[in-house]
């Protein structure tokens, strides 16, 4: 057994393998138990909750109706839970640099070092930053993955030497393209990166003669043509899609408006693609992670890295010691000139489709996609340009990848994913201690710190009813929008609209307004009270426009709170202050300033205080409204007084009575004579 166990160990090919696991495993996986839900995951949880798993086939049919049937069955295996999906997203990635890494050894067989370091670099390449977004991500990394392992089986089929086995590699490749073509139609420039490799594989094995090697190219690359062709017909003359960017009739149309605009455009937008893509993406991206970066972040990054370039040398040392690999001879001759021209060409056909239809890569937005399937011919491409240096730099050069890649996942994971779901999870839980119920209809607006902000009403409504409203339903029982230039008019007006997610019919009624915001980053979440609103100093001006619109009374203030399901929410957060803060500011809401005396002694006894001022408020007016006055005059001084931006907002309000219920007994007068005359 011991043997057996050593003869394994000792195979180059399972040790590369393990490293290329290995190395996804731990890039992506320290940050998992940190990350949840994010944009689009949100009306799909919604969907499949309140409408089943098969709900998500029609949600799609309007643009990739394919990707809705296998969504469905993802959703059917995996459910609500979080880290279900990230472990299956992170799975595709895995699969992908597998099937990259089988690629390479059938055409560079020859070269275990490099082809090695290509696989680990293909994992980690910092031009995809969407892997945490792992609920819509992993659509894409299916469809990658299927993408490479289509290739993988078409080369492997022409190297085998029985036809039984050359078939049944060719019909599942074609097979695989039609999956991937039918999950996502931009990424049918890897059929150019299929033509590419397939000539060199034909050429290595002796088709020298351009035009020999053409013919033989094209006798077993048509059917693949056949099955893009037949995917481009179905697109084009029988499939009408209702979004811009997948739709090609309206795409042909902006072209033969515009060609020469448009044909301006594609050719810069390519060439800046690829220069993005290939080399900026490595550097770019990085740099703002890292020099952004918080000390401990940072330690932690460059900690994983520095494990993984451990694994990544242990390797380079079994090479030598077990394998007798020279990484310096086994590159000679160098074939750099080959690497580079291939992965540019690959580069350059992956990334024209999303150009052509309107979209381009951005490394500035962790969100986009459209720097995945590029990888493949990137990482050949920096393979070619890595083999042009001298011999004492190259392996320098490619650790220096590796850690910068590495560290600016972990960093991209930490510094903003890991962050913002700690704003989306206390945001739903704290509202679930502020609100018992909100009533049906009622349009949420929830406005987060800049840099996170919600960019979809879905990302509101999705996890509002989900927690308030769970069980079957056609359509959200309680709606929202997000808060914009343009939608703060609508609230002015007081517009009431009828339309559409996909195939959800959403209706919202701007007169029925609950305004949600999380103004600091170390805040609690504000509900605004339009009737008396209390602003933080750091409200941006745009909610304070609004504020006078919402409407408190859309919360239900009486009954048990919904607990958030854990699957999706994860365990409640700590009682800290925050539990307090929307506990008393729900005893204002209806008067019982009884109940915000023993809040405000427990915050006292247990030695919690606001990080931002504003929240001291509900316990300054419950106090004066107890008549325990030298206690709120001791609030006001060390808390309030000298806060003009604090006061000023309220102190207009209570110019005159807010209008409370008479039970309430609300002392406006003290309230007023203290906190603004004095």
């Amino acid at each position: 057994m011991k043997q057996v166990i050593l003869k394994v160990f000792k195979n180059e090919t399972f040790i590369a393998v393990l490293l290329v696991s290995l190395t996804t495993l731990i890039t992506y996986g320290v940050s998992i138990p940190r990350l949840g839900f994010y944009y689009d995951d949100w009306y799909v949880l919604w969907s499949g909750q309140a409408r089943g798993a098969a709900s998500l086939i029609p949600l799609f049919s309007t643009d990739r109706p394919f990707m809705g049937v296998v969504y469905s069955q993802v959703y059917h295996l995996l459910g609500d839970t979080i880290v279900n999906w990230h472990l299956y997203a992170l799975l595709w990635r895995m699969i992908g640099g597998l099937a990259f890494f089988w690629i390479l050894r059938l055409l560079w067989p020859e070269h275990k070092y490099l082809t090695t370091l290509m696989a680990v670099l293909f994992v980690i390449y910092p031009g995809f930053l969407s892997q945490p977004d792992a609920n819509t991500k992993q659509n894409h990394l299916y469809g990658f993955g299927t993408a490479l392992l289509s290739i993988g089986f078409m080369l492997q089929a022409i190297k085998l030497k029985s036809k039984v086995w050359k078939i049944i590699f060719f019909a599942f490749s074609i097979l695989l393209t039609v999956n991937y073509l039918f999950i996502y139609e931009y990424m049918i420039g890897l059929e150019g990166m299929r033509f590419v490799l397939l000539g060199v594989l034909l050429y290595q094995q002796g088709f020298k003669k351009y035009r020999i090697l053409a013919v033989e190219v094209f006798k077993r690359w048509w059917p693949f043509v056949l099955a893009a062709a037949g995917f481009l017909y179905w697109r084009f003359f029988i499939f009408e899609s209702s979004r811009v960017a997948t739709n090609p009739a309206r795409l042909a149309g902006s072209y033969l408006g515009n060609l020469r605009h448009m044909s301006i455009r594609l050719v810069l937008e390519i060439t800046k693609d690829f220069l993005d893509t290939s080399i900026f993406a490595w550097f770019v991206k990085p740099y703002f992670l890292i020099s952004g970066a918080q000390y401990s972040d940072l330690g932690f990054a460059l900690l994983v890295a520095t494990f993984v370039i451990i694994l990544v040398w242990l390797y380079l040392f079994l090479s030598k010691k077990w394998w007798g690999t020279d990484y310096q001879a086994e590159e000679k001759p160098r074939p750099f000139v080959q690497f580079l021209w291939i992965g540019a060409l690959i580069t350059l056909c992956a990334v024209a489709p999303v150009i052509a239809s309107g979209r381009n890569v951005d490394l500035t937005d962790s969100y986009k996609s459209y720097g995945l399937h590029p990888i493949g011919g990137v990482v050949i491409f920096v393979a070619g340009l890595v083999l042009m240096l001298q011999p004492k730099f190259r392996r320098l050069i490619l650790i220096a990848l590796i850690g910068i890649s590495v560290s600016a996942q972990v960093l991209n994971a930490s510094g903003f994913w890991v962050q913002f779901w700690r704003y989306e999870r206390e945001t739903w839980w704290q509202l679930t201690w502020r609100a018992p119920d909100i009533r049906d209809g009622t349009l949420v607006m929830a406005y987060l710190p800049d840099g996170y902000r919600l960019q979809q009403d879905y990302e509101i409504w999705g996890p509002v009813n989900l927690i308030y409203r769970p069980g079957p339903a056609e359509s959200p029982a309680i709606s929202a929008e997000v808060l914009t230039q343009d939608t703060v008019y609508d609230i002015f007006t007081g517009e009431v609209i009828d339309n559409r997610v996909r195939d959800i019919k959403l209706h919202k009624d701007y007169n029925d307004l609950l305004l949600i915001s999380l103004p600091a980053r170390n805040a609690c979440i504000h509900l605004i009270d339009g009737t008396l609103p209390v602003y933080s100093e750091n409200e941006s001006l745009l909610l304070q426009q609004v504020g006078g619109y919402s409407h408190i009374d859309r919360i239900v203030p009486t009954g048990n709170a919904p607990i958030p399901p854990a699957a999706i929410f994860g365990p409640e957060p700590p009682h800290n202050w925050c539990y307090y803060y929307q506990k008393a500011a729900l005893a204002r809401q209806v008067g019982d300033w009884k109940e915000i005396g023993k809040l405000y002694d427990q915050t006292i006894a247990l030695g919690l205080e606001p990080s931002d001022q504003s929240e001291i408020l509900p316990f300054f007016e419950g106090l004066v409204n107890l008549g325990r006055i030298d206690e709120a005059k001791k609030i006001y001084n060390q808390e309030i007084r000298g806060r003009k931006q604090l006061r000023y907002p309220l102190c207009n309000f209570l110019s005159e009575d807010p209008g409370y219920p008479p039970e309430f007994h609300y002392d406006y007068q003290m309230i007023d004579e203290i906190l603004c005359k004095s």
